[in-house]
């Protein structure tokens, strides 16, 4: 079972959140995606100039098309759009394009809740080359879970991977979902690295998605490359650290959308989103 974590926080959230697709994605492809940075510049009257990050202007804009939406995902996008009145109220949003989880690359990192008889070992060779896998110990005596809790909506379509190994033939469950709903699926690791996957949508309409690998007593797991995207199979890892694919301050770049009727129950569109960001 996931461990049972103090959702209160999570309710300052605004409810509001960028609507999937009904087919389990999220946006269409192909999708343009380009940073925003400011330097301030100035010219002193030597002839000297000083130069300046200015991080307060940095920003982050997706521009996302779609063809052939059925009526329904159409509906969704326009009623979201005015339940944010066009620009104005900021929204969640989860980047098709990117890890929602922070701290991928460092189970060690603030973002993940370890309890203490789980020990950690870094900087060992990793399935893609690398060393950035780690080797997870239970000294306990009882079943431990690494768990990462997210601000996001539970009941949408998500897909958990991490990558797993053990010396040993071994037994490892990954978890996701709530206090309220979970999804929890067990797979047979050995020696070789083996990407365990767990996909689907849950029946809960919070706020407050949480993932977890769980670690029998006694057992020792290496692991790489845990990732979450809101899609029904996983992509190529992308290595986080401080930061994610998950922006709770989104808003609307364009000052209407407008859908053109490319035949009976199927419309297009393109339109943009930003959110501001630490350089």
């Amino acid at each position: 079972m996931l461990q049972q974590l103090h959702f209160g926080w999570l309710k300052q959230m605004a409810n509001l959140v960028f609507p999937q697709l009904a087919s389990g994605a999220l946006v269409q492809y192909p999708i343009r995606k380009h940073a925003m940075r400011r330097t301030v510049k100035n010219l002193l009257a030597d002839g000297t100039m000083l130069v300046a990050s200015d991080p307060g202007a940095s920003q982050l804009q997706w521009t996302l098309s779609y063809v052939e939406l059925q009526t329904a995902d159409m509906n969704a996008i326009q009623a979201h759009f005015a339940a944010c009145s066009g620009a104005l109220r900021a929204f969640t949003f989860l980047d098709p394009t990117d890890n929602l989880l922070t701290s991928s690359a460092d189970f060690t990192g603030a973002s993940w809740i370890v309890p203490s008889t789980l020990k950690i070992q870094s900087g060992l060779p990793d399935p893609i080359g690398g060393v950035g896998a780690f080797t997870v110990t239970n000294t306990g005596s009882a079943v431990q879970q690494i768990v990462q809790t997210l601000a996001a909506p539970v009941n949408y379509q998500y897909c958990f991977s991490v990558y797993a190994a053990s010396a040993n033939s071994a037994t490892c469950n990954l978890s996701r979902g709530s206090a309220n709903a979970q999804a929890v699926e067990s797979y047979q690791i050995g020696p070789a690295w083996s990407r365990l996957v767990s996909s689907g949508a849950l029946n809960d309409t919070g706020t407050g998605f949480m993932v977890a690998i769980t670690i029998a007593a006694g057992q020792t797991v290496s692991l790489f490359g845990p990732q979450l995207e809101a899609q029904i199979a996983p992509s190529r890892f992308r290595a986080t650290y401080s930061s994610s694919g998950l922006y709770l301050n989104a808003h609307w770049a364009v000052p209407e959308i407008v859908f053109s009727a490319d035949g009976p129950d199927l419309f297009s569109t393109s339109f943009s989103i930003e959110t501001s960001i630490a350089s």
